[in-house]
């Protein structure tokens, strides 16, 4: 009995604290499109040839990013400068590692986002288009995070200095360098704070969050501290321009997940795939900037009030997926990027491929995939150890479910 009745007045004082702060949340200015819009140009530029990590231009580009941080007030957190440089076997690379510091600060809030892409693709690289060598400018992966990181930084620093007797949370911004080759500086970031201790009390991941469709915005690891609804819930706005579909998970194929291991409470906002992912077509172009400016206006205010007051996260564990089989064991592709932040049962497609298997057998966006040659599909690991098995050339029965109908195609490989 003792031990709901703390839990409700910790929840009862959580509350009280984000309401206390809310109307200073909402006097935030709002983002600048033309900035964030300027970033993503910069860093799709021919110069930095599709930013593939470990190229000779990884530097230069990072120190780009230091300068607008140092611009808006940030100092490099390392002695040696803003650059961390890494080494995993013969790539070598960079993070951009800068903070804001706060008068009588208590926690450190981190905002990340890779810069790194897949450079010009073909085959080994992730590109799914491997028999095209192009630049793959990357755009929405993650030209958009890193944007938006930096504008959420800027938005911080000028809210910090309005109300610095309120703000009690040093601001620290990552660019990391190796996501595509498997999270690596974010990894060097994380266990290089973790043996420093000082690692944050909250880790928020932007990463491809410029293709805004249909207003939803995805936003995992809200199971990884207790107060992460009631947080997200203070920042909105009334109209609120964004649709929340959240998942509580830590873990994913993103950089959060590094630090999630770390126990850091995390937050990783995401608009999800799309057909032009991993190839030469995801273009500055085609994002959403007024989508963008909605998003990071909210991260802005999610990111305010962890920062003001005596707010604290408490880790909580979520469940860890089993991804079972190595993605080398595939020998054939359906074509379909999944939606990781789907918590139902079977395996929901977030995005099917133009031209692939699945389209072309009449798989749509937001199928359900329950089985598969008479297999039941459960989650997502399930469907992974069904693909495994398949090969290039076989024809295959595959049961969806379509707003609340099943349908069956047959898939050629």
């Amino acid at each position: 009995m003792s031990h709901h009745t703390i839990k409700i007045s910790t929840a009862m004082f959580a509350s009280a604290v984000l309401f206390l702060s809310c109307s200073a949340l909402h006097r935030i200015p709002g983002p600048d499109t033309a900035q964030m819009q300027q970033t993503v140009n910069e860093l799709c530029s021919p110069e930095y040839a599709g930013r593939q990590a470990g190229n000779d231009r990884d530097s230069l580009l990072v120190s780009m990013l230091a300068g607008k941080l140092s611009a808006l007030g940030f100092e490099p957190f390392f002695e040696n400068g803003p650059l961390q440089p890494f080494t995993i076997k013969s790539l070598h690379s960079y993070n951009t590692v800068m903070i804001y510091r706060v008068k009588d600060a208590n926690r450190t809030l981190l905002i990340g986002a890779h810069y790194d892409h897949l450079g010009k693709g073909g085959k080994g690289s992730g590109s799914l288009k491997p028999d095209t060598l192009a630049i793959h400018p990357g755009a929405d992966d993650n030209a958009s995070g890193v944007a938006m990181a930096i504008e959420t930084a800027r938005l911080l620093t000028l809210r910090a200095r309005s109300e610095s007797d309120l703000f009690k949370a040093n601001i620290m911004v990552a660019a990391f360098g190796a996501e595509e080759a498997g999270t690596l500086g974010s990894k060097k970031l994380a266990d290089t704070l973790a043996a420093l201790g000082q690692l944050p009390g909250l880790m928020i991941n932007l990463d491809m969050t410029g293709r805004l469709k249909d207003s939803v915005l995805q936003v995992s690891g809200t199971g990884t501290f207790p107060q992460a609804d009631s947080l997200l819930a203070s920042a909105r706005m009334e109209p609120f321009p964004l649709k929340l579909k959240t998942s509580q998970s830590g873990y994913g194929p993103s950089d959060h997940a590094v630090f999630y291991t770390q126990k850091v409470p995390v937050l990783f906002f995401t608009t999800g795939p799309h057909s032009d992912y991993h190839t030469p077509f995801d273009t500055p172009d085609k994002l959403n900037y007024q989508g963008m400016v909605d998003i990071a206006a909210y991260v802005s205010r999610v990111a305010a009030g962890f920062a003001e007051g005596n707010f604290t996260c408490s880790y909580l564990e979520t469940e860890v997926p089993d991804m079972g089989t190595p993605k080398a064991a595939f020998k054939a592709s359906l074509g379909v990027i999944p939606d990781f932040t789907y918590e139902g049962e079977g395996f929901c497609a977030g995005t099917v491929i133009a031209g692939r298997p699945s389209q072309r057998a009449g798989m749509k966006n937001g199928d359900v995939v329950i089985s598969i040659e008479n297999t039941p599909v459960k989650n997502i690991e399930e469907y992974m150890k069904i693909l495994a098995t398949l090969e290039k050339g076989m024809t295959i029965t595959i049961v969806v479910l379509r707003d609340g109908r099943s349908h069956t195609l047959e898939v050629t490989l």
